[in-house]
């Protein structure tokens, strides 16, 4: 799969991954759920370089790699950034780089990001705001820093293809919206008031074409919007407010 392009755009976004079986081995899976999930990385391709966002779980680690091969070219440099040190954002990291050359490996937090030889480029976005990057030379990337978040957490933002990477959320794929708030307990104890105004905020003040999520389908065109309010609006049905 690859992201909705603008007729101008140099940019292209393409999914890499495959698929997992969702059952409670799996430690997002919603209570009584058996079912086959995608598992996802993003790889951003312009013409200054190319980003690869988080680097897919081990086990397909692979179709990662042969993807990745397909895709990237090696003529302009490679980064790679993390959405969160989580074991599925970061554990192909070691076998990537024995393949492809690395610049640099972008990260927020630092619990278990692997080693690297790549120049490691920490960043920090307080929670509710976003900083703008640019991994390569005329690639902008803005990085969200959501308030729907266990650890520190980066939703990526590129804004020629408009496409937004959420990590883990929006996770619910073709279930009801609650299924991707398995791993967010903490959110029936919290006023998510807030939480939910930032997941419509997010979406509602950006061109955003395709959602891409670390797990669970994609959404694309007006399921955008559909899929962004009615993620909201579970935020605050779970919630205290």
């Amino acid at each position: 799969m690859s992201g909705p392009e603008t007729p101008m755009s140099t940019m292209t976004v393409h999914r890499l991954g495959a698929e997992i079986d969702l059952d409670e081995q799996v430690s997002w899976c919603p209570p009584g759920v058996r079912a086959s999930q995608l598992v996802s990385c993003y790889l951003i391709i312009g013409d200054a370089g190319a980003l690869l966002v988080d680097t897919g779980i081990r086990v397909h680690e692979r179709e990662v790699l042969d993807a990745l091969g397909g895709l990237y070219d090696g003529r302009v440099p490679l980064s790679v950034l993390l959405t969160r040190t989580e074991m599925e954002c970061c554990l192909n990291l070691p076998a990537i780089e024995a393949r492809f050359p690395i610049d640099a490996v972008w990260y927020t937090g630092g619990i278990t990001v692997p080693r690297s030889r790549a120049e490691v480029r920490r960043v920090s976005v307080e929670p509710g705001t976003s900083q703008w990057i640019e991994p390569h030379p005329g690639m902008r990337i803005e990085l969200i820093s959501p308030m729907m978040r266990l650890l520190p957490t980066l939703w990526v933002y590129e804004p020629e293809t408009g496409t937004l990477l959420t990590s883990d959320a929006f996770t619910q794929g073709d279930g009801p919206p609650e299924n991707g708030l398995a791993k967010f307990r903490w959110f029936t104890r919290a006023d998510t008031g807030d939480i939910a105004a930032h997941v419509r905020s997010v979406v509602g003040e950006r061109r955003i074409s395709l959602i891409g999520p670390g797990y669970g389908r994609p959404f694309e065109g007006e399921e955008v919007a559909a899929q962004s309010a009615a993620l909201a609006a579970a935020i605050e049905r779970i919630g205290l407010s």
